[in-house]
């Protein structure tokens, strides 16, 4: 009875660390399979504009960079013809896009109006108001 009750023990025991050991694997693979792709950095880029001192001025652009008059934008503008929250330059698949937030003057890439959003290139001009600002991608 003694050796029954210990060959039904180890039994269990080895049930036991299989079912654990199977769960641990599943899991383990099911995380492997889930991982999220690594997301890229965006490429460095800066907005140069001249200020109304007439100097150059420049700024490196955040994943999400808001243009506007209000201070609590990314870059606020001191410019009577902006809107508060006037425009995004955002980091998206890969690229540089510009988007107008419904600003009353309109932004203006390369001069001509915005409507939705637009890939940007080195070398674009946004207008935002009376500022112009030129955009520079950093080459990797």
């Amino acid at each position: 009875m003694g050796e029954t009750l210990l060959a039904l023990r180890i039994a269990l025991m080895l049930l036991l660390y299989g079912f654990l050991g199977v769960a641990l694997y599943l899991l383990g693979r099911d995380l492997r399979r889930n991982e999220m792709p690594a997301v890229p950095r965006p490429t460095p880029a800066l907005l140069h504009w001249r200020g109304a001192d007439e100097a150059e001025h420049s700024f490196a652009l955040e994943p999400v960079t808001g243009l506007g008059r209000a201070k609590d934008n990314s870059l606020p503008l001191e410019d009577p013809f902006a809107s508060a929250h006037h425009a995004l330059v955002v980091w998206r698949e890969g690229q540089w896009h510009v988007e107008d937030l419904g600003s009353h003057n309109g932004t203006y890439l390369n001069e001509e109006r915005l409507n939705g959003s637009r890939v940007l290139a080195s070398g674009d001009e946004i207008r935002v108001g009376d500022t112009l600002l030129r955009l520079e991608i950093k080459s990797s």
